[in-house]
């Protein structure tokens, strides 16, 4: 009777364990898994853009934590554009001799520009040229949108300046502070026609001053980053379930190279770490598979994840749950995907007075949940925030491990942990959803027009 007893009781605990918010509480914030993880990784790696040596080396960091763990992780590859950054430089020559704090947008490739005229187009609109030559001549861009235009992608901006002549194009960056905010060129991973740069406010106003006030300004630029097609990596880590069907966690384990990466998205991919962790230590057995997928090539297009979502269309994916800068988590955005909140309601009904209640229905794209999104695929992403210091470094020198939150992590690793396991019991069907609602989906939440505009609808 008492081995019955015994054995009655630990299994008990087991099952408690599974939706017991205060074992996963005590277990995530005695220990902050993740926060010492992402310690190795920003401070041995640094920022990882996707063909780094950086990017391998933190690769490898992350998948022996796993291991030191005792989770046992595998490598997906993929073929995809792979962008490799040189020693690029914009090099003001007159009315003086200065280095500008350039930085070049993804896909820009090799160019050597000598003393070339320079001129302000506005906001870059094909409109904004009237009366300016622009041809053999590099154009610097506001990225202000005048009042009753339509946005204007980068993307759109370097196409018109390449169809006016322009042998370069040069955007000044709206954020003060001398920053530069990494980006692409484009999102579909093709050379730029002409290089083009991302400066700061400071010096790409100076720039617009000198110019609008008629004086001369010439430039050397000399670009040397190129693309070329290559093979690159996803990691993944599968908690087995008993049912066929899947829930995917995913993070993107890329950053851009002139910070660590720590808040984009080191944040992230140290909170489904820990939140792989605590499911492991704690002994959840869920029913449906949660896999933990670390995407690489976010920053640079969304490689990893579309990939992933080419290889793994037909399996049978519940859910996709994307952590992209997760802030100090509150509840969750079903992004259209409705039928999922009483499933969510339930769920959070039982995490006591940790407030998981907020729940939002705004679909949004350009991140790792977007072509799970296009194959109907029930996507979610955490609400909450960040505070300024976090955020304001985004893509730039400034994303630095010490703006990091070891609180933040481990209160968005319980977060995913409860409702993923959660998930995977719940007793809401399995429902993808077919195109037509997907296209209903993009309209309704004005999404549309932009990936038109990105070239990236798939309809």
């Amino acid at each position: 009777m008492k081995k019955l007893f015994t054995l009655f009781f630990l299994i008990s605990v087991t099952l408690s364990a599974q939706l017991n918010i205060e074992n996963l509480t005590g277990k995530a914030f005695a220990n902050n898994y993740g926060y010492y993880m992402l310690e190795k990784v920003c401070d041995l790696a640094g920022g990882r853009l996707m063909g780094t040596p950086q990017n391998e080396l933190g690769f490898e960091i992350l998948k022996k934590q796993l291991s030191d763990n005792g989770l046992s992780s595998y490598y997906e590859e993929f073929t995809s554009p792979i962008w490799y950054r040189g020693d690029d430089k914009v090099l003001l020559t007159v009315p003086y001799k200065k280095e500008l704090r350039a930085t070049a947008l993804a896909y820009s490739s090799p160019a050597k520009i000598e003393q070339g005229k320079v001129v302000y187009v506005f906001s870059g609109y094909e409109v904004d040229y009237s009366g300016i030559d622009a041809k053999g001549k590099i154009v610097v861009i506001s990225q202000t949108r005048p009042k009753g235009r339509e946005e204007l992608l980068r993307g759109e901006a370097i196409k018109i300046a390449h169809k006016m002549g322009a042998v370069a194009a040069l955007f000044i960056n709206e954020a003060k502070g001398g920053k530069v905010l990494c980006g692409v060129g484009n999102f579909k991973g093709t050379p730029l026609p002409i290089p083009a740069f991302s400066l700061t406010n400071e010096e790409g106003n100076k720039l617009k001053r000198l110019l609008e006030n008629g004086d001369q300004v010439l430039m050397d630029i000399n670009s040397n980053s190129y693309v070329k097609t290559g093979v690159s990596k996803n990691l993944v880590y599968k908690f087995e379930g008993i049912k066929k069907e899947k829930i995917v966690i995913g993070a993107h384990f890329d950053s851009w190279d002139l910070g660590d990466g720590a808040i984009d998205n080191g944040h992230g991919s140290a909170v489904i770490f820990e939140a792989a962790l605590l499911l492991n230590k704690l002994g959840c057995k869920p029913e449906r598979t949660i896999e933990f997928v670390w995407f690489n090539g976010e920053e640079t297009g969304l490689w990893g994840s579309k990939k992933y979502v080419e290889k793994h269309k037909n399996d049978s994916i519940y859910a996709m749950f994307n952590l992209d800068m997760p802030g100090k988590v509150n509840g969750y955005n079903v992004m259209g995907f409705d039928h999922l909140i009483p499933a969510i309601k339930e769920i959070t009904s039982k995490s006591g007075s940790y407030d998981l209640s907020s729940i939002m229905s705004t679909a949004w794209t350009n991140s790792d949940h977007m072509f799970f999104m296009f194959e109907g695929i029930p996507v979610l992403t955490p609400t909450g925030g960040m505070t300024k210091e976090m955020t304001e470094h985004y893509h730039d020198f400034g994303d630095t491990f010490d703006k990091v939150d070891k609180d933040y992590i481990s209160h968005g690793a319980i977060a995913v942990a409860f409702l993923a396991n959660g998930l995977s019991h719940s007793d809401t069907a399995y429902k993808r959803a077919s195109q037509a609602e997907v296209i209903k989906l993009l309209k309704d939440h004005n999404l549309e027009s932009r990936l038109k505009k990105q070239e990236e609808y798939p309809f």
